[in-house]
């Protein structure tokens, strides 16, 4: 998802979107696909693989969430903080690199997560005589998986690649 518009968007711009795919994520499609995972349950000539997917689903949903929390309550308000901040703030983390790296590694986490889903699924593709909610079911994690996956991106190539050159940077003079 990393646009031109993202390129040259201030930190809180980016911020904000991606406050508000977590939002979305919280409210719409988390819920959303548990739901579509009840239904599949009743739909006839469910695929095998639909109990590993809904267990291994549940699981990104219960990482993924704190991963959001630590990203809205610790990573996101340092980041602007640094950006206010004429001189480096002393944090309780030292360097931004450290909760960076932690977020980094949870998104190496996810996007694991995301492949063995996948695989699980095989690359959701169903029978042409599937049951539309299981189509529905797996659009819908298909799509999520795609959002995430750009999500990942737009923190990782700008937001989280401009706050790590802002640190290195000297403190900039007073004219």
């Amino acid at each position: 998802m990393p646009n031109m518009e993202h390129q040259t968007a201030p930190a809180e711009s980016i911020i904000q979107h991606l406050l508000r795919e977590h939002r979305r994520w919280r409210s719409k499609d988390f819920p959303l696909i548990s739901h579509l995972f009840d239904e599949a349950q009743s739909a006839a000539g469910q695929p095998p693989c639909l109990t590993p997917l809904r267990t291994a689903f549940h699981r990104l949903y219960a990482e993924i969430e704190g991963h959001m929390t630590r990203e809205e309550q610790v990573l996101f308000p340092a980041i602007l903080e640094a950006q206010s901040e004429p001189q480096p703030a002393e944090k309780g983390f030292g360097s931004i690199r450290n909760p960076i790296g932690m977020i980094e590694r949870e998104h190496h986490w996810e996007t694991e997560r995301l492949e063995k889903m996948r695989q699980i699924a095989r690359d959701y593709r169903l029978p042409e005589k599937a049951d539309e909610r299981l189509r529905l079911l797996f659009r819908e994690l298909e799509a999520l998986e795609a959002a995430m996956h750009a999500h990942s991106r737009l923190e990782s190539s700008i937001l989280f690649a401009r706050a790590l050159t802002a640190e290195k940077a000297p403190p900039k003079q007073a004219a």
